[in-house]
């Protein structure tokens, strides 16, 4: 009898410990929405083609995809990596407040040194984000300003 309530109760600990989770890190991201959710202003959007568009002539590589949603990445020899993510609900990360062509947006540093993002609020829970990581960490200045001259060009593009 200890035998069979010994087994039972290692399969009730192991099948337990098959239903925890494991914590991930990096930032959240909202889950990809299925069809029958509601189509948002974003949805006629596509980051990498906007992304290109905004970087035309610069020197930048093509835009990549970044993870499963809207978000797209380029990069330049020397320089560092600039993205941008369309993002139909996403929570505000900590930053200052700031206007974009009237727009309300966030300001802050991003990962570290030399990083910088700027969101733009597209709707009550829409986003558009524009991200600098520069090579030299320690142009945290100079990521920033590339990440707002960013988010003004993108600005224009998104709907009101």
């Amino acid at each position: 009898m200890k035998r069979s309530a010994a087994l039972v109760a290692a399969v009730v600990v192991t099948t337990g410990l098959a239903a925890c989770s494991t914590t991930v890190s990096g930032r959240p991201t909202p889950a990809p929405r299925t069809t029958s959710q509601a189509p948002t202003p974003l949805d006629s959007l596509d980051a990498c083609a906007v992304l290109d568009q905004l970087l035309a002539g610069q020197g930048f590589t093509p835009g990549q995809r970044i993870g499963a949603g809207n978000e797209c990445g380029a990069t330049k020899p020397g320089y560092g990596t600039v993205s941008i993510a369309l993002d139909p609900e996403r929570a505000d990360a900590p930053g200052t407040p700031l206007e974009v062509n009237g727009r309300k947006a966030l300001i802050g540093q991003f990962t570290g040194p030399g990083t910088c993002e700027v969101v733009l609020e597209v709707t009550e829970h829409a986003r558009a984000a524009t991200t600098v990581v520069l090579l030299s960490g320690d142009l945290q200045d100079e990521a920033c300003a590339a990440a707002e001259d960013l988010a003004t060009s993108l600005e224009p593009l998104l709907p009101r």
